[in-house]
């Protein structure tokens, strides 16, 4: 279960830095002249969407039911 647990982590902190970059050079800027906290709190709320998603397919059990 911890194994599952730390994939769903890796996979959703990846998934939101991946999709922040792309978000940055979408508009035309960089991550630096984004701003480190915006860049940071980006990526943890496109992660913590996507790690609710994959809570649900693969039985983490992170959430309650």
């Amino acid at each position: 279960m911890l194994v599952k647990r730390l994939i769903l982590a890796v996979i959703s902190i990846a998934f939101g830095v991946i999709v922040t970059i792309g978000i940055t050079l979408f508009i035309e800027t960089t991550p630096a002249e984004y701003g480190v906290i915006y860049f940071t709190l980006t990526v943890l709320s496109l992660a913590v969407a996507l790690g609710v998603w994959l809570d649900r397919f693969m039985g983490t059990g992170l959430l309650t039911k």
